[in-house]
């Protein structure tokens, strides 16, 4: 087995190089859909919820991102806290955006 390795370390390498880069094509493609929907969470929670607090529609959002838009497969690589981290530099974005 220890030769097999040895004797084709250029094929295994090309390979995991290939599946990393297969590995990331899917989380930044599923990240360009993922900031789209939140941004339209985000516009919606600004209509419907009557309350001032931002905490408030922020938690609506990130739960509607969270638990129901990303893929179980996901979920193992990014944490809650990478998600909330990423919802409010989007939403601060898209509220430097709109001032303009």
């Amino acid at each position: 087995m220890k030769i097999l390795l040895i004797q084709n370390w250029f094929v295994i390498l090309v390979l995991l190089v290939f599946i990393a880069y297969l590995v990331y094509l899917m989380v930044t493609k599923q990240w360009m859909k993922l900031k789209q929907q939140a941004y339209g969470l985000m516009l919606s929670a600004e209509r419907l919820y009557d309350t001032t607090e931002g905490k408030e529609k922020f938690i609506a959002v990130f739960e509607k991102i969270y638990y129901y838009l990303i893929p179980l497969w996901l979920r193992i690589f990014v944490t809650e806290d990478v998600i909330k981290e990423k919802l409010q530099k989007w939403y601060d974005l898209m509220k430097d955006c709109l001032k303009d």
